[in-house]
């Protein structure tokens, strides 16, 4: 029974064979896009070009070179990065917590039976003012 169900699977299995498809060669060009850039392209190149220069600057080059947007974009960009640093820099001395956590020491069999008496002495307390009232 067995034989037969596994024989009927692949049989069936092969009749549906698998073709080879035609190999096509397709062009490496990308559609849409020009081969000579526009005056738009051009302009957004030449301004990732500049900030490539502006951003590694230091605050004060930064402050008697830039002017307007470039410096409005600069001090922006710096505020976030540093705001990020200082986050990161949290995050990572929270996790060195966790990792090297306090160690606290065990309490001795005479502290143990301390705390035990002082707790009978308060539900001992309590159970006598309630009684009171």
């Amino acid at each position: 029974m067995r034989v037969i169900a596994l024989i009927s699977i692949l049989a069936s299995a092969s009749a549906f064979g698998v073709t080879r498809s035609a190999i096509t060669t397709r062009s490496t060009a990308l559609n849409g896009v020009h081969a000579e850039p526009t005056e738009k392209t051009l302009g957004q190149i030449e301004q990732a070009n500049r900030w490539k220069e502006i951003r590694f600057l230091s605050d004060e080059e930064a402050v008697a070179q830039l002017t307007g947007d470039e410096l409005e974009s600069y001090q922006g960009y710096h505020a976030d990065t540093k705001e990020g640093l200082n986050k990161l820099k949290g995050i990572a001395e929270i996790m060195l917590k966790s990792l090297n956590p306090p160690l606290i020491a065990p309490k001795g069999k005479k502290q143990r039976k301390r705390d035990k008496w002082e707790k009978q002495c308060k539900v001992a307390a309590a159970r006598a003012a309630q009684a009171k009232n």
